[in-house]
């Protein structure tokens, strides 16, 4: 049967059209869902969520006490030194320092007392000294009084010999002329063998004189009637001189002891003065992250105070897709885009993840993205210094803000 010509059939033609236009873009319509949720996501190399992440730094109190000031707040930049808190503890153990102040003293009073025995024994010795050198002065004037009395008396001997035998001579000539007798020549000899005698005894004494003489000179006492005083004043002299050498080695050895007792007194003062109101400084550079202990708190030792996030060690942190894990690896390259129009930054994977336990976590500043089962964490940094180049005069350093991260292919 022919279809109805004219303008009554023309019009039913039209009206088919719109079903059949409807009907195919119902068509292109699931195909595109189909693709977009199907086939594209089997292709797709992205990421499903991703987080830019920085390790976390803890500065900790070392000392009991209370937070009297907190210097810092989130989001200042510390560099390694800088004060970050004060933390005052007015309770500390000063046991030590006493007892090195008691040490202090009583070692101060032990050398003044040896010092006003060594000033009193060193008078003392001055004093003895000078009364042994005056009765040894006298005992070497009276031996050279004595030396000179008996040179005397040997020259006066000597003068007596040469004058019997000047006589002995003259009676032996008078003897041969028969001028005198026998008796008196023998009388005469008699006479000049009694001078030698008298002679030869006083060229002895005086030899001993000379020696004495020679001895009291050399320092020997050689007096008769102060003997004994002088060997008192001696022997006196003589403790004096050890107690005074004595006194000296004990002083160098107390003076010794003193410099390293008070040494340690400064040493330990410095530790009390400096854990009293004890200044808490950063180890390492980076942005605060969290103020954990403000002003006015009480912390134990090995309390945080303050997290700092380290913004040299920015990285990223991506969830990916089970069917994406296996093209993942140790150094693989990622893309990673801060903003949705700005430029893609490699960033190299340091760590695969299936699960991030919360130890993991506690080091970073942020908690770790969902990641659905199946899913494997890709811990990545970004190359050199492509992410400070990117995003020169931005915000770079603001760890859990979400981004966008690809496998490269």
């Amino acid at each position: 049967m022919r279809p109805p010509s004219g303008p009554r059939g023309r019009f039913r033609q039209r009206g088919a059209f719109v079903p059949k236009l409807a009907a195919y873009g119902l068509l292109a319509f699931v195909l595109w869902l189909m693709v977009s949720t199907l086939v594209q996501p089997l292709l797709s190399s992205q990421a499903t969520r991703a987080v830019l992440q920085a390790p976390v730094g803890l500065i900790t109190s070392p000392i009991n006490g209370v937070v009297t000031q907190m210097v810092v707040h989130a989001r200042d930049t510390v560099e390694p030194g800088t004060v970050v808190a004060t933390v005052r503890n007015p309770t500390i153990n000063q046991e030590i320092l006493t007892t090195l102040s008691s040490q202090r003293l009583a070692l101060q009073s032990q050398l003044a007392q040896l010092g006003n025995h060594f000033k009193a024994d060193s008078q003392e010795l001055k004093f003895v000294g000078h009364e042994a050198n005056v009765h040894r002065e006298a005992s070497l004037a009276q031996a050279w009084d004595s030396w000179q009395i008996a040179q005397r008396q040997r020259d006066v001997a000597h003068s007596v010999v040469e004058e019997q035998e000047n006589k002995v001579r003259v009676n032996r000539a008078l003897l041969e002329q028969g001028a005198i007798s026998e008796q008196v020549m023998n009388a005469a000899e008699a006479q000049l063998n009694t001078a030698r005698a008298n002679a030869s005894v006083a060229e002895q004494a005086f030899a001993g004189q000379a020696q004495t003489v020679a001895s009291a000179g050399q320092g020997a006492f050689v007096g008769t009637g102060g003997n004994s005083i002088f060997q008192t004043l001696e022997s006196r002299r003589e403790v004096l001189r050890n107690s005074v050498n004595r006194a000296k080695q004990d002083g160098t050895a107390i003076l010794s002891q003193l410099k390293q007792v008070t040494a340690l007194e400064n040493e330990e003062r410095q530790r009390v003065e400096k854990l009293s109101a004890y200044e808490v400084k950063a180890s390492q550079p980076g942005q605060v992250h969290t103020v954990l202990a403000p002003e006015g708190a009480y912390v134990t030792a090995g309390a945080s105070l303050v997290r700092v996030t380290d913004c040299r060690r920015l990285g990223v942190v991506a969830v990916f897709p089970a069917r994406v894990a296996k093209r993942l690896s140790i150094g693989s390259m990622l893309d990673v885009k801060l903003d949705q129009n700005g430029p893609a930054m490699p960033a190299r994977v340091q760590q695969l993840l299936p699960v991030a336990s919360d130890a993991l976590q506690s080091t970073y500043s942020v908690p770790f993205p969902f990641a659905e089962q199946g899913s494997i964490y890709a811990v990545a940094d970004f190359e050199g210094n492509a992410a400070q180049k990117a995003t020169e005069g931005s915000s770079l350093c603001a760890p859990g803000k979400v981004v966008a991260a690809s496998l490269r292919s």
